[in-house]
């Protein structure tokens, strides 16, 4: 899944997730964006917003992540 949503990021300058709905995502799904995503392109900013405990974890394990 999260391939699929990373498809198009490179078209923006930023990038901003609303997680508003959702309950959990994967250590994998977080890992893809945020670390592995993230050290590829560092010039494209990702943001995100309306998380809760749980998806807060998983995004902030994978910025945290040792390369």
């Amino acid at each position: 899944q999260a391939k699929r949503l990373l498809t198009r990021f490179d078209r923006f300058k930023a990038v901003h997730l609303d997680f508003k709905g959702v309950d959990r995502i994967g250590q994998a799904f977080a890992d893809e964006i945020f670390r592995v995503y993230k050290n590829a392109h560092p010039e494209i900013p990702i943001a995100y917003a309306n998380t809760n405990q749980s998806v807060e974890r998983m995004i902030l394990r994978a910025l945290h992540h040792d390369n």
